[in-house]
């Protein structure tokens, strides 16, 4: 598996390059997980508006899963940028964003990804017995 990163400006003043990926990635997507820290309890409460808790052995926090809908998108992408910038310049209020397609945003959108499954071409080997 690679998992490559998706560049934006993470010191820019607003979270539009940040809504521009999430609205591409969402929409490919049909699960998501929300990770927030455990002293998160507004974040945590607006994600269980979409989801409800997993079961994890994450004692520092609560994750949240649930379906991608038209509604969770809306929210996601309508979320003003937070006001928050004492360690990170936040994109979005969620510490973390897991979606199945492999794509996730980390450390308040600061950080994006896309994990990608690389298949390896099968070698015949048996060639090289003869």
């Amino acid at each position: 598996m690679i998992v490559s990163p998706i560049k934006i400006d993470e010191t820019s003043p607003s979270n539009e390059e940040w809504r521009a990926v999430m609205s591409e990635k969402l929409r490919s997507a049909s699960r998501f997980e929300i990770h927030c820290w455990k002293e998160e309890q507004k974040e945590i409460e607006m994600a269980l508006r979409f989801g409800r808790k997993k079961q994890t052995d994450w004692g520092f926090g609560t994750v949240i899963e649930g379906a991608v809908t038209e509604e969770l998108i809306n929210f996601l992408l309508t979320l003003p940028k937070p006001d928050d910038k004492d360690i990170y310049n936040k994109m979005t209020p969620f510490f973390s964003i897991f979606l199945d397609n492999g794509f996730s945003s980390e450390h308040y959108g600061t950080e994006l990804n896309q994990q990608e499954d690389v298949l390896l071409p099968c070698l015949d080997f048996t060639e090289w017995m003869d």
